[in-house]
């Protein structure tokens, strides 16, 4: 390309002609680089912003189900502790002996020990059994005897408490104390009723063998 033309024109006209090629040069950035790169750009920004936000749900997920984690941890050991005073009926033997135990250790005496009916719950979740009590000895050590059941880690209810006929044996004043101590247990899973096998409509039972009429065994 011959540009000794440009010599020999008068110096505006050569600014403006720079001027056109450096317009020229810039249009042809703009065009060819400039608007391409930055489309790809504008689209690298919206998908980073997407993965953003995506990244945010999922942390907060994370963080959620960690947080569910430890809920649920808390509730299995709350579990445990509620199964922990309710022992299987099975235990309410050895934890009503504890009872009597107890009572022993600080002196008082037994007149009457008898267990009465059981009772289930509405819920199913456990069954009361209520033993009637009676008890001879001292107003403070009746009263050690029944807060040291309210500590024992399993339930022992003390109700109907009634105190009477006070005398005075060995130099001390006994006190006859009635109550209903009740222990509750676990209620026990009950087995499921294993389902009959439908019989045929005229279905008619074989005939008994032998003499008498002894009924037919159904296996």
């Amino acid at each position: 390309m011959n540009l000794d033309f440009i010599k020999n024109l008068p110096p505006y006209q050569k600014m403006l002609a720079l001027g056109l090629i450096i317009i020229l040069m810039v249009a042809m950035f703009v065009w060819l680089f400039y608007l391409p790169k930055n489309s790809q750009i504008t689209g690298l920004r919206t998908d980073l912003a997407k993965l953003e936000g995506e990244i945010g749900i999922h942390r907060a997920k994370v963080e959620k189900l960690d947080q569910l984690k430890k809920e649920n941890a808390e509730l299995e050991r709350q579990l445990a502790e509620k199964k922990e005073q309710l022992p299987p009926e099975a235990e309410v033997a050895s934890l009503l002996k504890q009872v009597s135990d107890l009572g022993l250790r600080v002196g008082l005496d037994f007149k009457l020990w008898r267990p009465t009916s059981r009772k289930e719950d509405a819920s199913g979740l456990y069954t009361e059994i209520p033993v009637d009590v009676e008890i001879g000895g001292g107003y403070h050590t009746i009263a050690l005897f029944f807060d040291s059941v309210s500590k024992l880690q399993r339930i022992v209810n003390i109700t109907n408490i009634k105190m009477g006929n006070a005398r005075v044996e060995k130099g001390r004043l006994v006190i006859q104390t009635g109550f209903v101590a009740t222990a509750f247990a676990a209620a026990e899973p009950k087995p499921a009723e294993e389902k009959k096998k439908p019989q045929p409509a005229k279905a008619t039972p074989p005939a008994a063998k032998g003499g008498g009429g002894g009924h037919a065994a159904l296996e």
